[in-house]
């Protein structure tokens, strides 16, 4: 039997959460003396950012929705999706990518300054070409605003090639 797609979303919540920690405690920076507007960008993942990435609404707190998907505890009552197509789409697009975000920073990645797509206007974003992660500005860092399926960093604006250099907080004196 065919499983609900709310529950296919759950699911890929609890596993999107569990790779989306292991980003908690890294420090990402990309860096190229290409950039416009500035020489490196520390990028920077946040409990309270995950929400916003999936697509998902809920009256729970972004830290209390993230722990809740990190411990297996979320439940189907916990998050809704609208039932419009296009939303249906947005989240299912969403947990494509997301899952498995953790391992997007391991190799070279393209990177636009100044990215905008529709309404969606970040400092800068990525991709690897199959998906595009957007950050904003959040004073020391960027931290991410979106997650879209494939690239779509504008070709008409420049696109650098990066190596991602990867911190880990934990051993960073």
């Amino acid at each position: 039997m065919k499983q609900s797609f709310k529950r296919t979303i759950k699911d890929k919540l609890i596993q999107a959460a569990i790779n989306y920690s292991k980003l908690i405690q890294k420090e990402i920076v990309i860096t190229s003396c290409s950039f416009e507007y500035s020489n490196s960008y520390t990028i920077r993942f946040f409990k309270t950012n995950f929400l916003h990435l999936t697509g998902v609404s809920t009256s729970l707190s972004s830290e209390v929705f993230f722990e809740k998907c990190f411990n297996g505890s979320i439940g189907e009552s916990d998050f809704n999706i609208d039932k419009t197509i296009e939303q249906k789409g947005l989240v299912r697009l969403k947990m494509k990518h997301l899952p498995f975000i953790n391992s997007f920073f391991e190799g070279n990645l393209l990177v636009q300054e100044n990215f905008q797509k529709g309404s969606i206007k970040c400092l800068v974003a990525t991709s690897d070409g199959r998906c595009t992660i957007g950050f904003v500005d959040a004073k020391y860092h960027v931290r991410p605003k979106t997650i879209l399926d494939k690239n779509h960093l504008n070709k008409n604006k420049k696109i650098i090639s990066v190596i991602p250099i990867i911190n880990d907080l934990k051993t960073k004196s």
